[in-house]
């Protein structure tokens, strides 16, 4: 049931991506003003890349600010750092969860004036309760990295597409230490201020 209602979701955004993309009539601009804070929610679909399969379904909620703007410093390029929260139901051999926090750096630049890509990297922590032999510890570090496209919904709101991939081990804080690797995939909304 969760998967079902997660897909259908995710269907949702991905038609409002495309409805929203250059050439349609109606597009929107980027204010680049207004890069200076970013506030977003993404929902990710994530499934293990081990063969104990757990899949989460996650809420990213994410805060930004603004380091170099684009057009100062580095021409297109923009870097930003960010502190996103997840908060995850995970279908293993039991339902489990995920909380967590991972600080970021995020690296973007404005391909077209109403899409910008990007690419994101940072370490965080996370509480897992996850009944699957993937995961032998609930305390574990998150190294990750991914990309993807902000489209401009409105100058100060964009839809998100991205993918990430995101390992976690307890980093040799215990004897056993299996790695638990999620490719994810993700769409929300970010409002730029």
């Amino acid at each position: 049931m969760v998967q079902r209602t997660y897909s259908l979701g995710l269907a949702a955004l991905v038609l409002v991506a495309i409805l929203c993309l250059p050439g349609f009539p109606g597009a929107a601009e980027f204010d680049a003003s207004k890069l200076g804070h970013e506030l977003g929610l993404r929902f990710s679909y994530g499934n293990s890349t081990r063969t104990a399969s757990v899949h989460l379904y996650s809420l990213l909620p994410r805060w930004g600010i603004s380091l170099v703007r684009p057009g100062q410093r580095l021409g297109p390029v923009g870097i930003s750092f960010i502190a996103e929260g997840i908060i995850s139901i995970a279908d293993a051999e039991d339902t489990g969860f995920e909380l967590g926090i991972t600080p970021m750096v995020k690296v973007y630049a404005m391909l077209f004036p109403s899409v910008m890509a990007f690419v994101e990297a940072g370490a965080g922590l996370i509480s897992e309760s996850i009944n699957s032999p993937a995961l032998a510890h609930s305390f574990n570090f998150t190294p990750q990295v991914g990309g993807g496209f902000d489209i401009a919904l409105s100058p100060q709101m964009a839809f998100t597409v991205a993918y990430r991939f995101r390992h976690s081990s307890n980093a040799g804080i215990y004897k056993e230490n299996p790695a638990f690797n999620v490719n994810m995939f993700q769409a929300g909304i970010s409002y730029y201020y």
